[in-house]
Protein backbone atom coordinates (compact mmCIF):
# COMPACT_ATOMS: atom_id res chain seq x y z
CA UNK A 1 0.00 0.00 0.00
CA UNK A 2 1.17 3.63 -1.01
CA UNK A 3 0.02 6.83 0.26
CA UNK A 4 0.38 10.02 -1.72
CA UNK A 5 0.02 13.39 0.09
CA UNK A 6 -0.78 14.99 -3.15
CA UNK A 7 -3.46 13.24 -4.21
CA UNK A 8 -5.20 12.15 -0.59
CA UNK A 9 -5.16 8.72 -1.97
CA UNK A 10 -4.42 5.22 -0.76
CA UNK A 11 -3.34 3.39 -4.00
CA UNK A 12 -3.82 -0.45 -3.26
CA UNK A 13 -4.02 -2.76 -6.18
CA UNK A 14 -4.18 0.35 -8.63
CA UNK A 15 -7.78 0.91 -6.86
CA UNK A 16 -8.03 4.56 -5.34
CA UNK A 17 -10.25 4.80 -2.12
CA UNK A 18 -10.88 8.83 -1.16
CA UNK A 19 -9.99 8.99 2.55
CA UNK A 20 -13.62 10.40 3.57
CA UNK A 21 -15.33 10.34 6.61
CA UNK A 22 -19.35 8.89 6.63
CA UNK A 23 -21.88 11.01 5.49
CA UNK A 24 -24.95 11.07 6.52
CA UNK A 25 -27.30 9.53 3.74
CA UNK A 26 -30.18 12.64 4.26
CA UNK A 27 -27.71 15.03 3.65
CA UNK A 28 -26.77 13.33 0.36
CA UNK A 29 -30.20 12.77 -0.65
CA UNK A 30 -30.89 16.81 0.10
CA UNK A 31 -27.92 17.53 -2.12
CA UNK A 32 -29.52 15.18 -5.30
CA UNK A 33 -32.78 17.08 -4.33
CA UNK A 34 -31.48 20.15 -4.52
CA UNK A 35 -29.59 19.70 -8.10
CA UNK A 36 -32.74 18.09 -9.31
CA UNK A 37 -34.47 21.72 -9.15
CA UNK A 38 -32.35 23.21 -10.88
CA UNK A 39 -32.83 23.62 -14.95
CA UNK A 40 -30.45 21.74 -16.96
CA UNK A 41 -30.48 24.16 -20.29
CA UNK A 42 -31.66 27.30 -18.16
CA UNK A 43 -29.68 30.19 -16.21
CA UNK A 44 -31.09 32.07 -13.31
CA UNK A 45 -31.28 35.78 -13.90
CA UNK A 46 -31.47 36.67 -10.39
CA UNK A 47 -28.47 35.70 -9.64
CA UNK A 48 -26.18 37.11 -11.91
CA UNK A 49 -24.91 40.36 -10.11
CA UNK A 50 -21.26 41.59 -8.33
CA UNK A 51 -20.89 41.61 -4.50
CA UNK A 52 -17.99 44.06 -2.85
CA UNK A 53 -17.32 43.66 0.20
CA UNK A 54 -14.39 44.51 2.34
CA UNK A 55 -11.97 43.07 4.61
CA UNK A 56 -11.37 43.71 8.32
CA UNK A 57 -9.46 42.78 11.56
CA UNK A 58 -11.31 41.25 14.13
CA UNK A 59 -8.31 42.59 16.68
CA UNK A 60 -8.81 46.13 15.33
CA UNK A 61 -11.75 46.73 13.09
CA UNK A 62 -9.65 48.40 10.31
CA UNK A 63 -9.89 47.64 6.74
CA UNK A 64 -7.18 44.94 5.60
CA UNK A 65 -8.70 44.07 2.30
CA UNK A 66 -11.23 43.13 0.06
CA UNK A 67 -13.39 40.53 -1.63
CA UNK A 68 -15.70 40.82 -5.04
CA UNK A 69 -17.67 38.08 -7.14
CA UNK A 70 -19.28 38.34 -9.94
CA UNK A 71 -21.49 35.89 -11.50
CA UNK A 72 -22.42 36.33 -15.55
CA UNK A 73 -24.24 34.30 -17.96
CA UNK A 74 -22.04 32.79 -20.95
CA UNK A 75 -20.79 29.86 -23.26
CA UNK A 76 -18.11 27.53 -22.74
CA UNK A 77 -17.84 25.14 -26.11
CA UNK A 78 -21.28 25.87 -27.17
CA UNK A 79 -22.57 25.20 -23.38
CA UNK A 80 -24.86 28.34 -21.32
CA UNK A 81 -23.10 28.37 -18.74
CA UNK A 82 -22.45 30.65 -15.60
CA UNK A 83 -18.94 32.47 -15.86
CA UNK A 84 -18.10 32.87 -12.00
CA UNK A 85 -15.23 35.73 -11.04
CA UNK A 86 -13.85 36.04 -7.56
CA UNK A 87 -11.23 38.11 -5.88
CA UNK A 88 -9.88 38.15 -2.29
CA UNK A 89 -6.71 39.83 -1.08
CA UNK A 90 -5.73 41.37 2.01
CA UNK A 91 -3.18 41.88 4.43
CA UNK A 92 -3.10 38.92 7.09
CA UNK A 93 -0.10 39.13 9.99
CA UNK A 94 1.51 41.96 8.11
CA UNK A 95 1.92 39.01 4.53
CA UNK A 96 -0.06 39.90 1.48
CA UNK A 97 -2.46 37.04 0.36
CA UNK A 98 -4.82 36.81 -2.20
CA UNK A 99 -7.14 34.64 -4.50
CA UNK A 100 -8.47 34.60 -7.75
CA UNK A 101 -11.51 32.56 -9.10
CA UNK A 102 -12.86 31.80 -12.91
CA UNK A 103 -14.88 28.99 -13.60
CA UNK A 104 -17.49 28.19 -16.00
CA UNK A 105 -20.00 26.47 -13.78
CA UNK A 106 -23.72 24.47 -15.89
CA UNK A 107 -27.10 25.26 -14.26
CA UNK A 108 -26.80 21.83 -12.79
CA UNK A 109 -23.65 23.41 -10.98
CA UNK A 110 -21.16 20.96 -13.00
CA UNK A 111 -17.55 22.62 -13.57
CA UNK A 112 -16.29 22.67 -16.58
CA UNK A 113 -13.48 24.56 -16.52
CA UNK A 114 -12.15 25.85 -13.32
CA UNK A 115 -8.74 27.96 -12.56
CA UNK A 116 -7.96 29.07 -9.03
CA UNK A 117 -4.46 31.15 -8.13
CA UNK A 118 -3.49 31.72 -4.63
CA UNK A 119 -0.52 33.98 -3.16
CA UNK A 120 0.75 34.38 0.10
CA UNK A 121 3.67 36.99 -0.27
CA UNK A 122 6.09 35.44 3.07
CA UNK A 123 9.04 37.54 2.96
CA UNK A 124 12.05 35.75 1.01
CA UNK A 125 10.05 32.97 0.41
CA UNK A 126 7.07 33.64 -1.51
CA UNK A 127 4.73 30.71 -2.62
CA UNK A 128 2.13 30.42 -4.90
CA UNK A 129 -0.64 27.64 -6.12
CA UNK A 130 -2.40 27.68 -9.69
CA UNK A 131 -4.53 24.73 -10.46
CA UNK A 132 -6.83 24.07 -13.38
CA UNK A 133 -9.48 21.25 -13.65
CA UNK A 134 -10.75 20.82 -16.51
CA UNK A 135 -13.88 18.49 -17.85
CA UNK A 136 -13.08 15.75 -20.08
CA UNK A 137 -15.16 12.74 -21.48
CA UNK A 138 -13.91 10.36 -18.60
CA UNK A 139 -14.02 12.78 -15.45
CA UNK A 140 -11.96 15.22 -14.36
CA UNK A 141 -8.19 16.46 -15.07
CA UNK A 142 -5.86 18.59 -12.37
CA UNK A 143 -3.15 20.13 -13.43
CA UNK A 144 -1.29 21.84 -9.80
CA UNK A 145 1.19 23.69 -9.96
CA UNK A 146 3.11 25.50 -6.93
CA UNK A 147 6.44 27.69 -6.73
CA UNK A 148 7.94 28.30 -3.75
CA UNK A 149 10.93 30.50 -3.08
CA UNK A 150 11.36 30.12 -6.73
CA UNK A 151 11.45 25.95 -7.40
CA UNK A 152 8.33 25.22 -9.45
CA UNK A 153 6.46 21.51 -9.02
CA UNK A 154 3.67 20.12 -11.62
CA UNK A 155 1.10 17.49 -11.00
CA UNK A 156 -1.53 15.78 -12.48
CA UNK A 157 -4.28 13.96 -11.68
CA UNK A 158 -7.07 12.24 -13.27
CA UNK A 159 -10.67 11.70 -11.91
CA UNK A 160 -13.28 9.37 -12.91
CA UNK A 161 -16.81 10.75 -12.88
CA UNK A 162 -17.53 8.47 -10.17
CA UNK A 163 -15.71 9.37 -7.79
CA UNK A 164 -16.51 13.15 -8.68
CA UNK A 165 -20.59 12.83 -8.18
CA UNK A 166 -21.97 15.28 -6.44
CA UNK A 167 -18.07 17.56 -6.35
CA UNK A 168 -19.03 21.28 -5.81
CA UNK A 169 -15.30 23.47 -7.05
CA UNK A 170 -15.15 26.77 -5.23
CA UNK A 171 -16.87 28.23 -8.24
CA UNK A 172 -19.25 26.23 -8.25
CA UNK A 173 -20.00 26.68 -4.64
CA UNK A 174 -20.57 30.35 -4.77
CA UNK A 175 -23.38 29.63 -7.16
CA UNK A 176 -24.60 27.19 -5.15
CA UNK A 177 -25.07 29.44 -2.04
CA UNK A 178 -26.90 32.05 -3.89
CA UNK A 179 -29.15 29.71 -5.70
CA UNK A 180 -30.27 28.51 -2.49
CA UNK A 181 -30.90 32.09 -0.97
CA UNK A 182 -32.99 32.66 -4.06
CA UNK A 183 -34.74 29.81 -4.39
CA UNK A 184 -35.76 29.43 -0.29
CA UNK A 185 -33.57 26.02 -0.20
CA UNK A 186 -33.06 25.63 3.53
CA UNK A 187 -32.20 22.08 4.22
CA UNK A 188 -28.59 20.72 5.34
CA UNK A 189 -26.64 19.10 1.94
CA UNK A 190 -23.26 17.27 1.45
CA UNK A 191 -21.17 17.63 -1.53
CA UNK A 192 -17.50 16.87 -2.37
CA UNK A 193 -14.91 19.20 -2.69
CA UNK A 194 -11.15 19.88 -2.62
CA UNK A 195 -9.68 20.39 0.36
CA UNK A 196 -6.77 22.56 1.19
CA UNK A 197 -4.04 19.60 -0.42
CA UNK A 198 -6.28 19.58 -2.82
CA UNK A 199 -8.04 15.86 -2.25
CA UNK A 200 -11.31 14.92 -2.53
CA UNK A 201 -13.45 15.48 0.73
CA UNK A 202 -17.07 16.43 1.87
CA UNK A 203 -18.44 19.86 2.61
CA UNK A 204 -21.68 20.40 4.29
CA UNK A 205 -24.04 23.66 3.98
CA UNK A 206 -26.41 23.95 7.14
CA UNK A 207 -29.09 26.88 7.78
CA UNK A 208 -27.75 28.93 10.75
CA UNK A 209 -30.05 31.73 12.94
CA UNK A 210 -30.94 34.57 10.79
CA UNK A 211 -30.78 38.03 12.26
CA UNK A 212 -31.50 41.89 11.87
CA UNK A 213 -28.59 43.64 10.94
CA UNK A 214 -28.20 47.72 10.28
CA UNK A 215 -26.96 49.23 7.23
CA UNK A 216 -26.88 52.54 6.36
CA UNK A 217 -29.20 53.65 9.23
CA UNK A 218 -31.10 50.34 7.31
CA UNK A 219 -32.72 47.71 8.99
CA UNK A 220 -32.77 44.24 6.78
CA UNK A 221 -32.87 40.50 7.40
CA UNK A 222 -30.12 38.14 6.75
CA UNK A 223 -30.13 34.63 5.82
CA UNK A 224 -27.93 32.25 6.90
CA UNK A 225 -25.52 29.38 6.26
CA UNK A 226 -22.94 27.58 7.71
CA UNK A 227 -19.85 25.68 4.99
CA UNK A 228 -18.27 22.90 6.92
CA UNK A 229 -15.06 21.55 5.06
CA UNK A 230 -13.76 18.52 6.61
CA UNK A 231 -10.15 17.87 7.28
CA UNK A 232 -9.98 14.52 8.36
CA UNK A 233 -7.90 14.16 11.64
CA UNK A 234 -8.21 17.81 12.03
CA UNK A 235 -10.74 19.94 12.97
CA UNK A 236 -13.30 21.21 10.28
CA UNK A 237 -12.63 24.19 8.12
CA UNK A 238 -16.11 26.16 9.03
CA UNK A 239 -17.25 29.05 7.14
CA UNK A 240 -20.43 31.04 8.84
CA UNK A 241 -22.20 33.29 5.87
CA UNK A 242 -24.78 35.66 5.74
CA UNK A 243 -26.79 37.12 2.72
CA UNK A 244 -29.18 39.29 1.84
CA UNK A 245 -32.88 38.21 0.75
CA UNK A 246 -31.90 38.63 -2.68
CA UNK A 247 -29.19 36.34 -2.44
CA UNK A 248 -26.73 39.29 -2.06
CA UNK A 249 -23.81 38.14 0.51
CA UNK A 250 -23.81 40.19 4.09
CA UNK A 251 -20.44 38.68 5.45
CA UNK A 252 -19.02 35.94 5.44
CA UNK A 253 -16.10 34.74 8.15
CA UNK A 254 -14.12 31.54 8.58
CA UNK A 255 -14.19 30.58 12.17
CA UNK A 256 -10.81 31.30 13.79
CA UNK A 257 -9.73 33.54 11.17
CA UNK A 258 -7.92 36.83 12.23
CA UNK A 259 -10.14 38.70 9.72
CA UNK A 260 -13.81 38.83 8.20
CA UNK A 261 -15.50 40.39 5.48
CA UNK A 262 -18.49 42.70 5.39
CA UNK A 263 -20.93 44.44 2.73
CA UNK A 264 -19.88 48.40 2.72
CA UNK A 265 -23.41 49.31 1.27
CA UNK A 266 -26.82 48.29 0.22
CA UNK A 267 -26.01 46.94 -3.16
CA UNK A 268 -27.92 49.41 -5.53
CA UNK A 269 -29.98 46.57 -7.42
CA UNK A 270 -31.04 45.34 -4.00
CA UNK A 271 -34.84 44.28 -4.07
CA UNK A 272 -36.61 45.65 -1.43
CA UNK A 273 -39.42 43.53 0.48
CA UNK A 274 -42.64 45.08 0.15
CA UNK A 275 -43.08 44.54 4.23
CA UNK A 276 -39.48 45.64 5.07
CA UNK A 277 -39.57 48.80 7.34
CA UNK A 278 -37.49 50.69 5.58
CA UNK A 279 -39.40 50.73 2.24
CA UNK A 280 -40.84 54.35 2.78
CA UNK A 281 -44.12 55.61 0.34
CA UNK A 282 -43.88 58.45 -1.42
CA UNK A 283 -46.16 60.81 -0.47
CA UNK A 284 -45.10 63.55 -3.20
CA UNK A 285 -44.78 67.46 -2.45
CA UNK A 286 -47.86 69.58 -1.63
CA UNK A 287 -48.20 73.35 -1.39
CA UNK A 288 -48.40 74.11 2.21
CA UNK A 289 -51.25 76.83 3.03
CA UNK A 290 -49.73 77.85 6.42
CA UNK A 291 -51.76 81.06 6.38
CA UNK A 292 -54.91 79.03 6.75
CA UNK A 293 -53.73 77.58 9.76
CA UNK A 294 -54.40 79.03 13.09
CA UNK A 295 -51.28 77.89 14.81
CA UNK A 296 -48.87 77.96 12.06
CA UNK A 297 -50.15 81.87 11.51
CA UNK A 298 -49.69 82.85 15.43
CA UNK A 299 -46.13 81.46 15.42
CA UNK A 300 -45.20 83.35 11.79
CA UNK A 301 -46.26 86.66 13.50
CA UNK A 302 -44.84 86.04 16.99
CA UNK A 303 -41.61 85.41 14.90
CA UNK A 304 -42.16 88.38 12.93
CA UNK A 305 -42.32 90.62 15.96
CA UNK A 306 -39.24 89.03 17.40
CA UNK A 307 -36.93 89.99 14.75
CA UNK A 308 -38.34 93.50 14.44
CA UNK A 309 -37.42 93.76 17.99
CA UNK A 310 -33.95 92.75 17.82
CA UNK A 311 -33.63 94.84 14.87
CA UNK A 312 -34.52 98.08 16.61
CA UNK A 313 -31.95 96.57 19.44
CA UNK A 314 -29.11 96.40 17.32
CA UNK A 315 -29.78 99.58 15.90
CA UNK A 316 -29.97 101.23 19.35
CA UNK A 317 -26.06 99.41 20.64
CA UNK A 318 -24.57 100.69 17.05
CA UNK A 319 -25.59 104.61 16.82
CA UNK A 320 -22.70 104.92 14.11
CA UNK A 321 -24.94 102.91 11.26
CA UNK A 322 -27.49 105.90 11.56
CA UNK A 323 -24.76 107.74 9.81
CA UNK A 324 -23.58 105.09 7.43
CA UNK A 325 -26.85 104.94 6.28
CA UNK A 326 -27.18 108.51 5.54
CA UNK A 327 -23.98 108.78 3.45
CA UNK A 328 -25.52 106.02 1.49
CA UNK A 329 -29.09 107.18 1.02
CA UNK A 330 -27.66 110.41 -0.11
CA UNK A 331 -25.06 108.98 -2.79
CA UNK A 332 -27.88 106.94 -3.99
CA UNK A 333 -30.33 110.26 -4.26
CA UNK A 334 -26.82 111.89 -6.01
CA UNK A 335 -26.11 109.58 -8.52
CA UNK A 336 -28.92 107.57 -8.84
CA UNK A 337 -27.25 104.85 -10.13
CA UNK A 338 -29.16 101.94 -12.09
CA UNK A 339 -28.23 99.25 -10.36
CA UNK A 340 -28.10 100.09 -5.98
CA UNK A 341 -26.47 96.56 -4.99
Amino acid sequence: VVSTQSTGYYITNNLRIPAMMDVDESLITEAGNFIAKLDDGRIDSRILFKDRLITLSENTGKEVGELSISIDSSTYSGKECYLVQANSNGIVDTIPVGTNITAYVTPKLESLEHTQHEYVNIPGNPLTKRSVLTATDDGYQLVLTTTEGGKETVTTEDFLKEEMSRFISEGANLVLQRLSIVLGVHSRMSFKVFSTENTLTTVSYSPIESHSVAIQNVTVETIGIERCVDNKDENPTTWKIYFLSDGHMYTRAQVGSPVYMKIKDIPENFIKDEDADWVFPDFGKGKLHWEDDIEMLSHFLDRKEELKEDHVNYMKRHPELKAILGDFLQFLLMRKPSDVI
